[in-house]
């Protein structure tokens, strides 16, 4: 029996969603909305102390961290392989899974933040933050939250977030121009820790971050048309649900 205590719109729960799904496995949703706090509720850090999503229950085990519960999740399940048997082929899934944790997902953070959530946030009354923050379970860093949400769109760190990320997405174009897969010939759990950036990606609409790169354009669209991606996909978005 597996439940996923997740978020639509993160990361993390994206990778973990993918996972589950490319394996065909029953799993039930306990959906945590993140912008509503609930990840810091007593009952939610009853089972994760850390208060992050997601987090993986299998017959009564605790399985945390997302790049962790893929794995796991690749152990136990293993009809469906999705780490390489042989030995380099698992080095690289492991080093582009860790790209991702390190460079790729700490760079769409700060564009996603400015570019999304400072925009909605700037057409906030002071009734209407504090009625959001409201929900926030420790009144003391609510102030810090409400200057850093209400403060202009930072257009430097999305500046250098893209640049972060362009060069990423160039060292994982001269990979992808001579293999269809990051690890190689065959989609891993590499393919699937990046899926949920180029969804944010193309949410933000910076797109024009793959332009010259054929390599990874090819990657993308084979990655997007798995039916396992399209049933992982966010079914709710930040923006839709701060607005």
């Amino acid at each position: 029996m597996i439940t996923l205590y997740h978020y639509w719109d993160s990361f993390c729960s994206f990778k973990v969603r993918l996972c589950l799904e490319e394996k065909g496995l029953d799993w039930t949703s306990k959906n945590i909305n993140l912008m509503r706090f609930e990840n810091l509720t007593p009952d939610y850090l009853a089972v994760n102390g850390e208060g992050l999503v997601p987090t993986l229950i299998h017959d009564g085990d605790t399985i945390t961290e997302s790049s962790i519960i893929n794995e796991y999740l690749d152990g136990v399940f293993s009809e469906i392989p999705l780490r390489p048997a042989d030995e380099v082929a698992l080095a690289r899934m492991r080093y582009w899974v860790g790209v991702e944790e390190e460079q790729l997902f700490k760079s769409v953070r700060p564009a996603s933040l400015n570019l999304v959530m400072k925009n909605i946030f700037h057409c906030y009354s002071d009734n209407e933050m504090d009625k959001f923050l409201a929900h926030h379970p420790k009144p003391y860093v609510i102030p810090t939250l409400k200057k850093m949400f209400q403060s202009p769109a930072d257009m430097d760190q999305v500046k250098k977030a893209k640049r972060a990320l362009r060069t990423a997405f160039e060292a994982m174009d001269k990979v992808l121009a001579g293999q269809p897969w990051l690890a190689g010939e065959t989609y891993s759990l590499a393919d699937i820790a990046a899926a949920p950036v180029i969804d944010r990606i193309e949410a933000l609409e910076l797109t024009d971050l793959y332009d010259g790169l054929g390599g990874l354009q090819d990657w993308i669209a084979n990655l997007c048309a798995r039916p396992a991606y399209v049933r992982a996909k966010p079914k709710e978005r930040m923006r839709d649900l701060l607005t």
